[in-house]
C-alpha cells in the first residue's frame, strides 16, 4: 500500500469518526444510510481481534536445538574437509 493510499484511507476513518461523534453528541442512532456506505463504515472502523501470545522454547529445548545444528554444521565440515584431503589426494598421485 502506497503512502497516498494509507493517507486517503486514515482520512475516511477520521472523517467516518467525526460523523459518528456528531450523531452521537446530537442523541441520533448511528445507522447508515445505505449499503455502500454501511460497508465502507464496517470496513473502517473494523477493529482486529489480538492474538494470543505465542509460546515460548524452554532453555532446554533451545539447548537441544543448539546441539543438534552444531552437529549438523560438524557433519558438514567433515565432509568437506574429506573432499577437499580427496581432491588433494588426487593431485598428488598425478
Amino acid at each position: 500500500m502506497s503512502t497516498k493510499q494509507l493517507l486517503a484511507e486514515i482520512e475516511r476513518g477520521i472523517s467516518a469518526l467525526q460523523k459518528a461523534r456528531a450523531l452521537c453528541l446530537k442523541g441520533e442512532a448511528v445507522a447508515p444510510k445505505t449499503k455502500a456506505t454501511a460497508a465502507k463504515t464496517a470496513k473502517v472502523t473494523k477493529v482486529r481481534a489480538k492474538r494470543a501470545a505465542k509460546g515460548r522454547m524452554s532453555d532446554e529445548g533451545r539447548a537441544r536445538v543448539a546441539a543438534a545444528q552444531q552437529k549438523r554444521w560438524a557433519k558438514v565440515r567433515r565432509a568437506k574437509k574429506k573432499a577437499a584431503k580427496a581432491a588433494l589426494a588426487a593431485r598428488a598421485a598425478k
